[in-house]
């Protein structure tokens, strides 16, 4: 089931604002005026360009009934258009040359002044339309004010850099050439242009030329240097705003121009964001009008950077920076969830998504009331009355649901306690469980079970807490969680039906508008109005979230799910029972085929959801190889036509999680049927490895962990290579070296350790610290780090088994251990301290050649040991005895490691 393409889009401010910070007016500087002055982002609502196209609508119908009055007797044709005939001999007279001709003078004069009040009001609006859309931006040619021989790239060169951080943003581009200034006020539009009311025709269209304003908005940069502090280059950005008439400038400082430029295009974005169109998207919705901070904006854009290159482990430590920035974002957590369940982390992904169900207004009382809805209640309608929450959080949503639904992986990491914290994220968990999901509990299936209310509600409880602590029956735990997943399906399409009522019809009716206006040929920036579509939720409904309750109901040892845990709590039941033992492929299709408006909704996640159906069903024909033949035709049948209803950026999405991760598509993913497709699809070059079904096992972060450090040993390797080329260190930095050299070997330690397999900070770290402080070395290595997914033909030989994956890490953690690498590191350190006690400032070329040499030999055989998947790990031992040791003494003992005098 597609679980990381849905995400919501649309229009509309969240109205719960609690998690935006207050405006601080002491960070914005608007031409040196003083705080009570416009702010850049003070909030500019959508009514107020609306309203000015109102009045300009009101200002348009005005004159034409004055022009239709002055006409009366000057029709310019009669019949069926006689009253456009009229309009246009009221024109004829004012326009009539000579006294005494046509309209009085004082009936042209208040033409005249009506046609200027009409202009004014359509030039406010076409103004507040652009700041609010906003178009292209200027960014001009940024001003050198460094001291002369500072080391920097042409200013042409960086302009071309920051327009095109703009660019990448995909919100606002730079405008290609630099444009002139709109006119500040209304008499500056009129300029020099003379309007006599004889020469009308002239001075008209002349106005309306320059009546559109081309820009709204202006950034400017002045790039400086400062000899002082770790961050020595700057530069200070300016956006002016036309529309508000003031700017806001901020100084911004970087280790070089490219971090320059990039935190210049952040701040630049977050400044904008606020006040235009792209700030009514999630997931910025509820910072309109308010003061979004660079970190947030940042953070944000580099873990969907992060996540598309397959680096999912830093991709969720910036997702985790930008919630606790804006920790009430439904959007942001979403996503997070979606990148825990890329990592396999299901339980994590759970209480993401389990702790942010209420973010839309209701308490968790009201959420689980209105998930159990026994009749028709007022909650029903709590959409209808804030309808931009329901899209807030349809993806946080329907996640949700399909981490329940997807039972068979949430259930085993439940039971084996394989969360990122072990136990304590199941005992957080329990609570929010048994509270929201007490009525699945199977203790209520038992015939002599309570009808009170009050009795049957405590038993549920009781049961449930029990299941989920004791957590030995697998089975139990699975059946639990997919009839929660049914529940949360069922109320979520109820939801979604209603919203359709009063939410998308709406955005609909502008779309179809949109397909006939001839003037509407860009291309809009809102993206899908509906993520997930109305066909997708009735196949999730009534046949991919019964036939997973069926198999685990069969699993635990029922024949049928009769389902009576939902009679006395839920209104809707599903049509027709599904069972799970002898189910045909005609009758699966059946079931498809009834489910309402499928055929006529052939969008591509419906399809998919369908393919997910059959390939699902394949676990029920495991012994039944024609009819598992026979499933597995009709779900590429599906996928074909899926991939071929694409759009946009679904592509690579489709791709990746179909090919790699889906649990539904985990038996599908063995037929020959589907490999042909996915060569078809998506073409490689590379020959397709077979790929272990989805669910991040221990084994293939095992299979990361291996590919990571034989790409750290290429990157410490290359970087001890450039140290050895140095004639003469200073002794703080070779002190320096050294500490990160023990860093870097206790970081392996710990990664090698099979107790740390799902510590993911353990691997982020590593690789930020390599980042940091290895900085060209880890920049010219374009394997590093790698992704989390195993990409086709990752190496010519692929990778060596799980089995001797896990012997070649438990080695090189005896190895390290047993040669004390970390240790030895220490050791230099302190005689290196020593030596600047006394006096020494400098370690000799022959010195650092020795110590360099050791060290890129022992990353060296490092990486020769696990690229050529040998069993001997002899030869790297050797090299880390042979590193040499510092110390103050010159002789060199016969037998040990080798000594270099400092």
């Amino acid at each position: 089931m597609v679980r990381d393409a849905p995400r919501p889009h649309g229009s509309g401010a969240l109205e719960r604002r609690t998690a935006a910070p207050p405006h601080d007016p002491k960070s914005a500087m608007f031409n040196g005026r003083a705080e009570n002055s416009r702010s850049l982002t003070a909030p500019l609502p959508a009514p107020r360009f609306v309203a000015w196209w109102v009045w300009s609508a009101v200002g348009f119908a005005g004159l034409i009934a004055a022009l239709a009055s002055a006409g009366s007797g000057r029709r310019a044709w009669d019949g069926p258009l006689g009253f456009i005939g009229q309009i246009f001999g009221g024109l004829g007279a004012v326009f009539q040359p000579g006294a005494g001709k046509g309209a009085s003078i004082g009936a042209r004069l208040a033409f005249l002044l009506g046609v200027l009040l009409l202009l004014y009001v359509l030039w406010r609006a076409t103004r507040a339309w652009l700041a609010y859309k906003p178009g292209a931006v200027d960014v001009q040619q940024l001003q050198d004010a460094t001291p002369e021989g500072t080391p920097k790239p042409s200013d042409a060169d960086l302009t071309a850099k920051l327009r095109r951080r703009l660019s990448d943003s995909s919100m606002y581009p730079p405008a290609t050439l630099p444009a002139q200034a709109p006119a500040e006020s209304f008499l500056e539009l009129l300029g020099d242009i003379e309007i006599d009311p004889d020469k009308l025709g002239t001075a008209l269209p002349k106005m309306l030329g320059r009546l559109r304003p081309k820009l709204a908005y202006r950034v400017g940069g002045l790039l400086q240097f400062r000899d002082t502090g770790p961050d020595q280059y700057g530069m200070t950005v300016t956006v002016t705003a036309f529309l508000f008439g003031g700017s806001r400038a901020t100084t911004v400082w970087g280790s070089d121009w490219d971090d320059v430029i990039r935190k210049a295009g952040n701040w630049i974005v977050s400044t904008l964001l606020p006040v235009t169109r792209a700030g009514r998207l999630p997931p910025w919705r509820q910072w309109w009008g308010r003061e979004i901070k660079p970190e947030l904006y940042e953070a944000y854009q580099e873990a969907n950077e992060l996540s598309r290159a397959g680096r999912h482990h830093e991709a969720l430590e910036q997702y985790f920076t930008a919630i606790r920035l804006d920790p009430t974002n439904s959007y942001l957590r979403a996503e997070l969830a979606e990148t825990q369940e890329k990592m396999g982390l299901h339980i994590d992904a759970l209480d993401t998504c389990q702790r942010a169900l209420t973010l839309d207004g209701q308490d968790a009382r009201a959420y689980r009331e209105r998930l159990w809805l026994k009749r028709l209640r007022r909650s029903e309608f709590r959409y209808f009355r804030h309808p931009r929450l329901f899209r807030d959080l349809l993806g946080l949503r329907y996640r949700n649901s399909i981490i329940l639904g997807t039972s068979e992986a949430t259930a085993r990491q439940w039971c084996r306690r394989k969360g990122t914290t072990g136990a304590y994220t199941h005992e957080q968990l329990i609570p929010l469980l048994v509270d929201r999901y007490w009525p699945t509990a199977v203790a209520l299936d038992a015939p002599n079970a309570p009808q009170d209310p009050g009795k049957r509600e405590e038993l549920g409880r009781q049961s449930l807490r029990r299941t989920l602590r004791k957590s030995a029956d697998e089975k139990e735990v699975r059946l639990v969680f997919q009839r929660a997943a049914l529940q949360e399906t069922y109320r979520l399409a109820a939801d979604d039906a209603w919203a359709r009522v009063w939410l998308y019809w709406p955005a609909s009716l502008w779309s179809a508008v949109r397909r006939i206006w001839p003037a509407a040929y860009y291309q809009s920036v809102r993206g899908p109005q509906q993520p997930v579509t109305r066909g997708a939720f009735r196949v999730n409904r009534e046949v991919w979230a019964p036939l997973r309750l069926a198999w685990a109901s069969w699993q635990y040892g029922k024949t049928t799910e009769p389902q009576k845990w939902r009679e006395p709590y839920a209104r809707r039941r599903p049509r027709e029972e599904m069972g799970w033992t002898n189910l045909e492929p005609e009758a699966l299709r059946s079931f498809l085929a009834r489910v309402p408006g499928r055929r006529s909704r052939r969008d591509w996640l419906t399809l998919y959801n369908s393919a997910c159906v059959y390939a699902v069903a394949m676990h029920a024909n495991r012994r039944h190889r024609p009819n598992q033949q026979e499933l597995a035709r009709l779900a590429v049948e599906q996928l074909e036509c899926a991939v071929l209803s694409t759009r946009g950026s679904f592509a690579v999405v489709e791709r990746s999680w179909m090919v790699e991760e889906d649990p539904d598509l985990a038996l599908l993913r063995d037929e020959d049927l589907f490999k042909n497709f996915v060569r078809t699809a998506y073409p490689s070059a590379e020959t397709l490895q077979p790929i272990s079904p989805s669910m991040r096992s221990d084994e293939q972060l095992r299979e990361y962990d291996y590919r990571l450090l034989e790409e750290i040993a290429k990157v410490m390797r290359e970087v001890w290579t450039r140290r050895g080329e140095m004639y003469g260190v200073d002794i703080q930095c070779a002190t320096e070296w050294l500490r990160i050299e023990r860093r870097i070997w206790k970081s392996i330690r710990e990664i090698s350790d099979d107790a740390n397999i799902r510590k993911w900070q353990d691997r982020v770290s590593l690789i930020r610290y390599i980042q940091t402080n290895c900085p060209s070395a880890s920049a010219s290595s374009p394997d590093f780090p790698p992704p989390l997914a195993l990409v086709e033909a990752m190496s010519p030989n692929g990778l060596p088994d799980a089995e001797k994956i896990h012997r070649t890490l438990s080695d090189l953690k005896q190895d390290v251990d047993a040669e004390d690498a970390h240790s030895l590191s220490d050791e230099g350190q302190r005689v290196l301290r020593e030596a600047a006690a006394d006096g020494v400032a400098q370690l000799n070329a022959r010195t650092v050649r020795l110590l360099s040499t050791g060290y890129a030999a022992a990353w060296q055989t490092l990486d020769d040991w696990l690229e050529r998947e040998v069993e001997d790990h002899r030869p790297f031992r050797q090299a880390l005895e042979n590193v040499p040791q510092l110390t103050r003494r010159v002789p060199t003992p016969p037998h040990g490691r080798r000594l270099l005098p400092v």
